[in-house]
């Protein structure tokens, strides 16, 4: 068979067709409209939601990562610079 004329099954729709194969049949097969289209665009809605705290979380995880690693810097310095006011020797 030529790749060209073989259906392709989109991560998306195997999602639904796992999630409820009567229903994947319905939409896809029988080409009959979903009839919880509310349902799916909150759903939509609540998914793209999580995707942007997700990334706000990943963000502020580095962030804090970084500004822990500069304020461990900066307490390295000014114990030197405290060390060598002392008259210590490192």
């Amino acid at each position: 068979m030529d790749s060209d004329t073989e259906p392709i099954a989109h991560a998306s729709e195997l999602g639904e067709f796992a999630y409820c194969r009567t229903a994947w049949w319905l939409a896809h097969v029988q080409g009959l409209p979903a009839t919880n289209r509310a349902a799916q665009e909150r759903g939509r809605a609540l998914h793209q939601e999580h995707g942007r705290r997700a990334r706000r979380a990943v963000w502020l995880q580095g962030a804090a990562a970084w500004a822990l690693g500069l304020a461990l810097i900066l307490i390295v310095i000014g114990f030197l610079l405290v060390s060598k006011a002392a008259g210590g020797s490192l």
